[in-house]
């Protein structure tokens, strides 16, 4: 699907890699990091690359169609999905019933579609990181800087806060 003049929006892809200090706030909060994190949204695929040599972390990251396919064997679905896609994304993690952490940004969380999924679920934790991401793009013409925040969306995680919304600091 193309999206205004020059972005293409597919099931396997996303805009922009996350870069390596979110995942770092991520794992940073989770109690136990030897678990395999799938991360669906495949880019331009460095990702896999970069956490497994830098973070030391088992990924599964592979060009497939989020909303078709399934690993047989992971423990967390984690992942910065494409923007345009965020309510159908959410839905199929729901659906799955796997722990999930989504890094999209913050005003999802007054969304209409993200209350009535979430609503007074004990199991929905928020990290919220102290600064605004810079994401590498994949367009040649576009900085990567994005004129919003983005936080964590944790679902069934095993963070190491019991909180529900978690500051980064």
């Amino acid at each position: 699907m193309i999206v205004g003049d020059k972005f293409n929006v597919s099931f396997t892809q996303n805009d922009y890699n996350t870069p390596l200090e979110a995942w770092e706030l991520l794992l940073n909060q989770m109690r136990n990091t030897r678990v395999t994190f799938w991360l669906p949204f495949f880019n331009d695929g460095s990702i896999k690359k970069n956490l497994e040599k830098n973070l030391n972390v088992n990924i599964i990251h592979q060009r497939r169609d989020f909303f078709e396919y399934e690993p047989k064997k992971y423990d967390v679905i984690a992942d910065n999905p494409s923007f345009f896609q965020k309510q159908k994304v959410f839905r199929r993690c729901l659906d799955l019933g796997r722990p999930f952490a989504l890094l999209v940004p913050m005003e999802t969380i007054e969304r209409k579609y993200f209350s009535e999924m979430f609503k007074n679920d004990k199991r929905l934790q928020v990290i919220i990181p102290n600064k605004r991401y810079e994401f590498e793009s994949q367009y040649p013409d576009s900085s990567g800087k994005i004129p919003f925040k983005t936080v964590w969306i944790c679902w069934k995680m095993d963070l190491k806060s019991k909180n529900n919304l978690i500051f980064e600091g």
